[in-house]
């Protein structure tokens, strides 16, 4: 049985289309949803995307991420959604996962692990492993 990810994030997993949205600057509301489906706030998603305060809110008063900004953010939404599936939908579950120290990535929650691409990858394997039942 499949499990619905948070609507928030299906048009950044949608392959058809989501280049061409992340290479023309995804909209600052994205920033909010995938936080609200992370369970965390708005500053700390910034923090893992690599997105200073200052220019937190430059992006806000513009209200689009630059390419690159975006790129980051669909990488985190990308876990987020595997996360979800992982915890059979349950969200809160799912937040709690992401947000909680897991020592395969070395005392790092998987969301801050997931602020570089090899770090996200990490947490991917992580995730991986659960899914087939390999914990160590």
């Amino acid at each position: 049985m499949r499990y619905e990810k948070p609507e928030a994030l299906k048009p950044l997993l949608v392959r058809e289309g989501a280049v061409a949205m992340v290479r023309s600057g995804l909209p600052f509301s994205m920033l909010d949803e995938v936080a609200a489906a992370a369970g965390v706030g708005r500053l700390a998603l910034a923090r893992v995307i690599g997105l200073p305060s200052t220019t937190l809110a430059r992006r806000r008063k513009a209200e689009r991420l630059t390419e690159e900004e975006s790129d980051r953010l669909v990488r985190v939404a990308r876990l987020v959604a595997l996360v979800h599936d992982m915890m059979l939908g349950d969200g809160k579950a799912a937040r709690r996962w992401l947000g909680d120290p897991h020592e395969l990535l070395e005392g790092e929650s998987p969301l801050e692990r997931a602020s570089t691409e090899v770090g996200s990858r990490e947490v991917e394997q992580v995730i991986g492993r659960i899914r087939h039942g390999i914990f160590s």
